[in-house]
């Protein structure tokens, strides 16, 4: 969640009189100290959330960990994936040192999002005026980021120009190309670079214009997800809705769906997409799958071919009216 919400949580947790003290990008001493204690069978995001709490543990007074149940309020049941629901008590009972636990709850088919904010609020102590000035200027800083996000930057780049300054231009990979590339994945794929090996770098560096799923608005995404079958998995929804819509694009060529190996919802968007979504002007769909022992040298020869493939069959006119 924090490619997703961290301006928001920072913000809210600024103004309650914390100082916010984030780990650092992912590398590969914290990915290994999240192996080392998860089980192997379990999702790569675990394993990295497991690694980042082993490095906050020692450093900090309280750990923050979102509990996220139900993100949306629908006439069906909807939910997230169960390893976030379960997060913190994932967390409680595997970190013996633990330091304080916080937790953010969101479950919007029993209270609206605020309502979480004046819990975790009251966790710190906060008065219910302080609670109602940090969730404003907490919505403020997420708006700032989300507008980011549209205008074409990765969560990564987002949150470094957002907090840094970094930056004044659109990068590279937005650049107008021969061949154009849309990545579809949850944010933490798409914006922690260990993880995903740096794949939008090689889809650039072969001259490959990108267009990622977090560069779309919410009005699209719910637009395309209301002519698809409803899905309970609120973020894996957002996924096939994203890929159901560049597929539809004819400025993209193909898409690249990124999971991680023992996502149990991935598994079945990936199915879904493949059999029934249809590509309207012969659009390839290439299924990447990352784990912690993904190499970069696979992921960028990946990337070469696909990018490579998809100018072969442009300059030789090929089409194809399914997904491969």
């Amino acid at each position: 969640m924090f490619y997703r919400y961290y301006p928001f949580l920072r913000a809210f947790l600024e103004e309650c009189g914390c100082d916010v003290l984030p780990s650092p990008p992912t590398n590969l001493n914290i990915l290994g100290r999240g192996t080392d204690i998860c089980v192997d069978d379990i999702c790569v995001a675990v394993k990295v959330l497991f690694g980042h709490v082993s490095y906050l543990e020692e450093r900090v007074d309280a750990v923050l960990i979102p509990r996220l149940v139900t993100v949306e309020k629908k006439d069906y049941d909807t939910f997230t994936c169960p390893k976030l629901i379960a997060a913190p008590d994932m967390i409680r009972f595997s970190f013996p040192r633990l330091p304080t636990l916080l937790e953010f709850t969101v479950d919007m088919s029993k209270a609206p999002w605020w309502w979480g904010c004046v819990k975790l609020g009251r966790q710190l102590d906060a008065s219910l005026l302080r609670i109602f000035k940090a969730y404003t200027r907490a919505a403020r800083e997420q708006r700032r980021y989300e507008e980011l996000l549209l205008a074409g930057l990765l969560p990564s780049d987002a949150l470094e120009r957002l907090y840094n300054g970094n930056g004044c231009s659109l990068p590279s990979y937005l650049s107008p190309r021969d061949v154009s590339v849309a990545v579809v994945g949850h944010p933490y794929l798409l914006g922690d670079a260990l993880v995903n090996k740096r794949l939008v770098h090689w889809l650039d560096a072969n001259e490959a214009r990108v267009i990622c799923s977090t560069m779309l608005d919410d009005e699209v995404i719910e637009n395309e997800s209301e002519q698809l079958t409803p899905i309970s998995w609120s973020y894996e929804k957002e996924l096939l809705a994203a890929v159901s819509h560049f597929l539809k694009r004819e400025d993209i060529d193909g898409v690249i769906y990124l999971t991680s190996f023992g996502c149990g919802p991935d598994s079945m968007i990936t199915e879904i997409a493949r059999r029934e979504l249809e590509p309207s002007g012969g659009q390839v769909l290439l299924e990447m799958v990352l784990d912690e022992h993904s190499a970069e040298s696979g992921i960028r020869t990946r990337a070469e071919a696909f990018v490579d493939m998809l100018r072969y069959r442009k300059g030789s006119g090929c089409e194809s009216g399914r997904a491969e």
